[in-house]
Parts: structure tokens; C-alpha cells; sequence
């Protein structure tokens, strides 16, 4: 499993690509399986991120759910039908689709953020608002 740690900032060019940190591309499998998968959060304002092998676990977690549970959207259809499998080109970038980048408020920079398992991107101004109301939480 990858684990994703730190905190970097990276530009977003005209066309929606950025550079994924070396430190994350490092921690993913290597093959077809490099590659990162992306939805938007259900309760912030940035997305969420992890491996392939991550994305096998929360869809096992769901399986069936909807079975169980009636008159209420899946999670499945919350979170697993949001999903987008991003690969990287040879310099180690991704494109962000619209819809993602629409979603964070990302403009020109993003802050990908590790969370172990799991990684966040953040518009950076809006992450630092989050910060700062966390702390003054604490």
C-alpha cells in the first residue's frame, strides 16, 4: 500500500496539468498500476486521492451496501462513481479534469497534502484558511 506524507505546492498550467510530487509517484506501484485516483471530497473543499489498491479496499467496504439500505443514495454512488483514474505523462504530471478543479477552487497552484493512506489536493489559499480554522479549533 503507499503511503503519502508532507505537504508541497505545485503550479497548474493553462491546461490543467501539475506536477505530481516525486516523494507520491515514488510510493505507488510501479506498471499500470501507476497511476492515482481522484474524487471530490464529501466534506471539504479539496479532493481526495489515493492507489488503485486503496480504491479495491473502499469498493470491497461497499459492496452490497445499497442492499441494506433503502431510499438513500449508495456511498458507492457518492464516492465510487465520482472517481477518476489519472495517470501521469513522462515528466511525472497529470491532468486535472475540470469538474475536479472546479470542485477545489483550484486555479493556478495546488497543495497536495499526505494523509498516509490517502492524499488531498487543496487550492493553497484554502487550505491555509482550513488550517488556521482547525488550529483555533484545537
Amino acid at each position: 500500500m503507499s503511503i503519502f506524507t508532507s505537504t508541497y505546492t505545485n503550479k497548474v498550467d493553462s491546461k490543467g496539468r501539475v506536477s505530481v510530487p516525486a516523494a507520491f509517484r515514488a510510493t505507488l506501484p510501479e506498471g499500470k498500476d501507476q497511476c492515482v485516483v481522484l474524487f471530490p471530497s464529501l466534506v471539504r473543499q479539496a479532493l481526495e486521492g489515493f492507489d488503485h489498491g486503496y480504491l479495491e479496499q473502499i469498493s470491497a467496504k461497499l459492496d452490497n451496501y445499497a442492499m441494506f439500505v433503502e431510499n438513500t443514495p449508495s456511498p458507492a454512488s457518492k464516492i465510487l462513481a465520482k472517481c477518476i483514474t489519472l495517470s501521469f505523462d513522462a515528466e511525472g504530471r497529470m491532468v486535472l479534469p475540470k469538474v475536479l478543479m472546479d470542485h477545489a477552487g483550484i486555479t493556478d497552484k495546488v497543495t497536495f497534502v499526505g494523509q498516509g493512506a490517502t492524499f488531498q489536493i487543496w487550492d493553497p489559499k484554502a487550505y491555509e484558511k482550513s488550517m488556521i480554522q482547525e488550529e483555533g479549533q484545537l
